[in-house]
């Protein structure tokens, strides 16, 4: 298939439950739609949680764990299985930032998205690990864009203003721009098996649980590449009707 007519999206996160937690009602939303979905994930998560419930892990079995749940999770979602990286955790801000960038890039020109999705500067928790891959994803995605047949666009998550004061969080005024808003109330179900999925960490159980017991029917994202003027409403997705 040509390009042109062809619509990909590529996810660029540090941990396994990262795509879940940010993003997962837009890439499932896509793939039923029949968009090509393709996910980057770091690390394994090795230095997270052992367990929830009834669930206990050894610290040695976890990488296999998440890498599992993760498969679970795309395979869910109707995404293709994960590219994994292989790095650290806790340590892609002291791995060799041009080599991340490199294999990000890697799996970029490999997979050819038209739309990368990615953290923004704070990596919404300001996890070292989601500003580093921001970092690595910005810079990819501009080597990338100079080669790619047709535009492509890059967006960070982002939140209302109203939620990131509500959950604590300290967001680059970036994450609290919404260039795109996208109602996932129909597949939020699908979010929160997601997050179900993830047995092994106790921040996914405590998401699902909160998706759970409110409305809470979206997801957002702010366009960081091309830019749009930041008073314009947000989409309500990533493809107006009739474009790619």
């Amino acid at each position: 298939m040509h390009q042109s007519a062809r619509r990909c999206i590529l996810a660029v996160f540090a941990h396994p439950d990262d795509e879940t937690s940010a993003a997962a009602g837009t890439l499932v939303q896509y793939a039923r739609e029949g968009v090509d979905i393709h996910v980057v994930t770091a690390t394994r998560g090795e230095l997270g949680a052992l367990g929830t419930g009834g669930l206990t892990i050894t610290r040695q079995d976890l990488p296999a764990v998440r890498e599992a749940e993760l498969r679970a999770v795309l395979a869910l979602y109707g995404a293709n299985p994960p590219i994994l990286l292989g790095y650290g955790d806790q340590q892609l801000i002291t791995a060799d930032f041009e080599t991340l960038t490199q294999d990000v890039l890697q799996a970029m020109a490999s997979v050819r998205p038209n739309v990368v999705i990615t953290f923004g500067p704070s990596g919404i928790s300001n996890h070292d690990d989601h500003k580093t891959i921001h970092r690595a994803a910005t810079a990819a995605f501009h080597r990338y864009r100079l080669t790619a047949v047709v535009t492509p666009r890059l967006y960070y998550v982002a939140l209302p203003q109203e939620v990131a004061a509500q959950w604590g969080f300290r967001l680059h005024p970036s994450e609290m721009t919404l260039s795109v808003c996208m109602d996932i109330a129909a597949v939020k179900s699908v979010k929160v098996q997601g997050l179900r999925t993830c047995r092994s960490q106790a921040d996914a159980q405590e998401l699902a649980l909160l998706l759970e017991s409110n409305n809470f029917g979206h997801e957002w994202f702010y366009q960081a590449h091309p830019a749009i003027a930041p008073t314009v409403a947000p989409a309500r997705g990533f493809w107006p009707e009739g474009t790619l």
